[in-house]
């Protein structure tokens, strides 16, 4: 069989399903990084320079953090994760809170693995150790 004839049946579907079964955020792995950065970058200066330029750090790792935020609920997207209209309510309490950013880390691998575990899961039809040989049960029927 060549690669470019119409495959069907029970093994592509199962193939299928594991293929789609995949999905992480682009730019989730590197937010608790980029976070810990930004507090030691505050710490420095608000000790070294005062408080307006450790506010001014603030608020260029924040405006950082939603943009990375953004572009990684984009990336899910892209990848078929159904976000829903709180995707602006994460770019804008990024934006402005300073504690989203662990909580929204939290919350994506729970989305994550949640979305993972459902493209994961085969219907027990698809499930089947041989699909091509149909049991002795199903022969008498026919």
């Amino acid at each position: 069989m060549s690669t470019d004839e119409y495959r069907r049946g029970r093994a592509v579907e199962r193939e299928r399903a594991k293929k789609r079964a995949n999905i992480s955020g682009q730019y989730r792995g590197v937010l608790p990084t980029l976070y810990v950065i930004g507090l030691v970058l505050f710490a420095v200066v608000s000790l070294f320079l005062g408080p307006e330029p450790a506010f001014m750090v603030v608020f260029v790792s924040h405006l950082f953090y939603a943009g990375l935020i953004r572009a990684d609920i984009k990336s899910l997207r892209r990848q078929g994760v159904k976000w829903g209209a709180s995707r602006h309510l994460w770019f804008g309490a990024a934006f402005a809170l300073p504690f989203v950013v662990p909580v929204y880390y939290l919350y994506s691998r729970r989305v994550i693995r949640r979305e993972n575990d459902a493209r994961a899961s085969v219907p027990e039809e698809f499930a089947e150790s041989d699909p091509d040989q149909a049991s002795d049960e199903e022969l008498e029927a026919e």
